[in-house]
């Protein structure tokens, strides 16, 4: 290791701002710079643009092969004259005082620059999928309607609504139904033009149930349910329990 001095600071200064001094250095190093404190401004320089590498990716300990290399850039820089390396002439203009500094410099602020670039991107993808999503919300909220049904089992407490969820997906969802004589059924109606069409059977309990229509309502005036027959009537032989106007 050769005696730490004035130009040998001068060499190591940029390789230990980036962390790339072996251990020996850079103690030799720190300990020089203890002894000559009105060298530290020089560090701060280099350490404030070696800071931007904080913007582009976690801190990692530089490999074998990083510190190798920057060590031969120092090795073969060319020697300065007079205490002004020959690269002295371009500090009015640039803070990075060295190639290797340098050169690390415009690969952080090229990271950087992309990584803004990805950002806007991710963004914009975020808010096409909201987009999407609010899109999605708004058809389901237009393609999904309930209907309460009314009568005398709602006056006693039963509760029905007729969901049609989709064009072609219509269900009657019941609870707290009276239940109905042995031999007997509810039956739903879809009535059109004043025709009472057949379109489903259930059983009422105290648990509730969702019976499927088998007829469209898109074009009906009432939704009916009445109590006939087990298996059913071709034509409401009772009054509606429950009813609901379209």
């Amino acid at each position: 290791m050769s005696e730490m001095n004035n130009e040998r600071f001068e060499d190591l200064k940029d390789a230990y701002v980036l962390g790339a001094l072996p251990e020996e250095e850079r103690l030799s190093f720190e300990d020089y710079l203890a002894a000559h404190p009105e060298r530290q401004a020089e560090v701060d320089e280099l350490g404030a643009v070696a800071g931007l590498l904080a913007f582009s990716a976690p801190e990692q300990e530089p490999s074998q092969e990083l510190r190798s290399r920057v060590m031969e850039m120092i090795e073969t820089e060319p020697r300065r004259v007079g205490g002004h390396s020959t690269f002295a002439r371009f500090g009015d203009y640039l803070s990075v005082k060295s190639l290797a500094l340098g050169a690390a410099a415009l690969l952080v602020i090229g990271l950087l620059s992309w990584n803004l670039a990805l950002q806007g991107q991710v963004e914009d993808a975020q808010s096409q999928v909201q987009n999407l999503q609010g899109q999605v919300a708004d058809a389901q909220a237009q393609q999904t309607r309930t209907i309460e049904l009314k009568g005398a089992w709602a006056e006693q407490g039963a509760t029905a609504e007729v969901a049609s969820m989709q064009k072609n997906e219509i269900i009657l969802v019941a609870r707290n139904m009276p239940s109905v004589p042995e031999g007997r059924t509810c039956q739903i109606w879809v009535i059109s033009d004043d025709v009472p069409k057949p379109s489903g059977l259930f059983q009422p309990d105290g648990n509730g149930t969702a019976t499927p229509i088998t007829n469209s309502i898109t074009k009906a005036d009432v939704i009916a349910v009445t109590v006939e027959p087990a298996g059913g009537s071709e034509q409401p032989t009772s009054d509606p329990v429950l009813l609901a106007e379209l």
